[in-house]
């Protein structure tokens, strides 16, 4: 009698420790389900932090030959908002700007700049922008030179007002003119004088003109062979307080 209580309790418990484990299954199952979908969420949410820092990594802060440029927003002397990127699908050239500058004015009154757009806009989509980052130009002073300069300024194209100095120093530029090539793609094509004659001396088809190369090259289907030179003219007048 003894041994068939001991055989009936023994069965007993071995009874009540399966039914415990089949009870701690579904716990075990549920914890693996949860992981699964944690790492699951890790995986869906990857690409997009790798897609930010790619952007991010495609941002430039400084002008480099071969990538795209620095892309920018500044209001013109008449209040008109002008964003590169959108120029997108068009060659811009990038002239920075001052209004007293000899170098600038000898430029003007060559015809320099104008020449290059009348040889050029029909063989590029052609943008032609000024910069003017003089830290205590206003626009009241660039209408008013546009107004004095008529006669020499065939094509009225806008100058962008940035005293701030924060698009010129982006941009690095370090004279007036310094110019800037950019392609269709938005990619930075050339950056330097506008040519090899800082003193004026030479005549003009005596000198290298380096933006009038790029702008040629690129109509061609072409890299610039120059894509960088000295630039020259008076030093950009950046706001020291800014």
């Amino acid at each position: 009698m003894k041994h068939w209580t001991w055989a009936v309790i023994a069965a007993f418990v071995v009874t009540s420790l399966t039914v415990v484990g089949c009870d701690d299954e579904p716990a075990e199952e549920q914890t693996d389900e949860v992981a699964d979908e944690l790492q699951q969420d890790q995986q869906e949410d990857q690409p997009d932090d790798q897609a930010d820092e790619e952007a991010e990594a495609e941002e430039p802060d400084a002008p480099v030959i071969g990538e795209p440029a620095p892309d920018f927003t500044l209001e013109d002397e008449e209040g008109n908002s002008h964003t590169l990127s959108d120029y997108r699908g068009e060659t811009v050239v990038l002239e920075w700007f001052n209004i007293p500058c000899p170098y600038v004015v000898r430029h003007y009154e060559e015809g320099t700049f104008a020449n290059l757009i009348d040889e050029f806009e029909d063989d590029h989509d052609l943008t032609w922008l000024a910069v003017d980052t003089t830290f205590d130009n206003t626009p009241e002073d660039t209408l008013e030179w546009k107004e004095e300069t008529e006669d020499i300024r065939p094509h009225d194209y806008p100058v962008l007002q940035d005293p701030d100095g924060d698009v010129g120093r982006l941009y690095e530029a370090r004279t007036t003119p310094h110019m800037f090539v950019i392609d269709e793609e938005g990619i930075l094509q050339y950056m330097g004088g506008i040519d090899d004659d800082p003193r004026g001396s030479e005549e003009p088809e005596d000198r290298q003109r380096y933006v009038e190369q790029a702008l040629a090259a690129l109509a061609d289907g072409d890299a610039p062979e120059t894509t960088e030179a000295e630039p020259y003219g008076c030093t950009v007048k950046y706001d020291e307080d800014s």
